[in-house]
């Protein structure tokens, strides 16, 4: 894979029960597709930031919310390597371990956009609204310099 396309898909090689297994990032047929696990993912990660200091979320939080959402974890994870469900909820031990961690590594960009994009359209909106504000200038001079008011000189003749 070169490496320009690296950076816009991630993935990971590692083999797992004897067998080797690629984790990728979701596609954006895999993301509309599997909408609802992801979405149920993305906002049990936005209210794990939210209530966390700096945004900062624990390993252990993070798997209590994995252990929340455990089928959809599962689902997110099969899709994510291209198995069954049945085969990454057979794994065991550290090849569970390692197929969590890495399949995290490999998504956490896509559930964190996820779960700030709201958080970013309301910085954008304000930020327009302050933009838009200073656009309309105060009127720079206060005199009034029409011609009503100022008697016209007649040029000498």
């Amino acid at each position: 894979m070169s490496e320009s396309l690296a950076i816009l898909l991630p993935e990971r090689t590692l083999t797992l029960a004897g067998k080797e297994v690629v984790v990728h990032e979701y596609t954006l047929a895999e993301q509309l597709k599997y909408r609802a696990p992801l979405k149920a993912i993305s906002d049990g990660f936005k209210a794990l930031m939210l209530n966390s200091s700096e945004a900062e979320v624990s390993l252990d939080a993070l798997y209590d919310l994995m252990g929340q959402l455990a089928n959809e974890v599962i689902q997110a994870v099969a899709v994510s390597c291209g198995e069954s469900v049945e085969w990454v909820s057979a794994l065991t031990g550290e090849d569970s371990d390692a197929l969590l961690m890495v399949w995290w590594g490999v998504n956490a960009a896509f559930f964190t956009r996820s779960a700030v994009r709201e958080k970013m359209i309301e910085m954008a909106k304000a930020q327009q609204a302050r933009l838009i504000g200073q656009a309309s200038s105060p009127v720079l001079s206060p005199t009034d310099t029409t011609t009503v008011h100022s008697p016209i000189t007649q040029p000498d003749n």
